[in-house]
């Protein structure tokens, strides 16, 4: 399963780069690097970064094949306890049962991210992503979840509307 995730993960990154070199101006009229010279390099990176998850889960696949021995999912239990003991959901660090469900839960909440951020602006969809994630991740942490959850989305938007200049969706309050 590993495998075909990691395949399906440097597909879409392919793609990803693909769609940027054919829609994305790379250099300007003054030979200078343009807008789409970042996620030209973020989709290189996110190739190279994925053949190498590939390669790396398809050895361990064929290492395992030609040994015979398949290693099974047992839970670490001093693992289990410190997250217990500090309130942390961590069924799916380890690769349990419930992983598949965090990537889906996760993967909604994208999309979702994604869908309101247009009418709702960037800051605000950012804001409102990270509450829906560390309140379900991280429950027992509400301050620091709070914290985080204007803390990096008003860095984020710091960072790319007033210093980088980027054109992000506003929202009806004017930010």
């Amino acid at each position: 399963m590993k495998k075909w995730f990691a395949a399906g993960l440097l597909i879409l990154s392919v793609a990803y780069t693909a769609h940027g070199l054919s829609t994305l101006t790379l250099v300007t009229s003054s030979g200078r690097p343009a807008a789409g010279f970042f996620p030209l390099l973020i989709g290189l990176l996110m190739m190279i970064s994925c053949a190498v998850n590939l390669l790396g889960d398809w050895r361990e696949e064929s290492a395992q094949r030609r040994s015979g021995i398949v290693p099974r999912h047992q839970a670490d239990p001093e693992a289990e306890a410190k997250a217990d003991a500090l309130g942390v959901d961590a069924h799916g660090i380890d690769g349990g049962q419930d992983y598949g469900r965090d990537v889906l839960i996760v993967f909604l909440y994208i999309c979702g991210f994604v869908a309101i951020m247009k009418p709702i602006g960037a800051f605000l969809a950012m804001v409102l992503f990270m509450l829906a994630f560390l309140f379900t991740f991280n429950r027992a942490h509400v301050l620091s979840n709070l914290i985080y959850s204007v803390a990096l989305p008003g860095f984020l938007y710091g960072l790319f509307k007033v210093l980088l200049n980027a054109s992000l969706p506003i929202s009806p309050f004017g930010f």
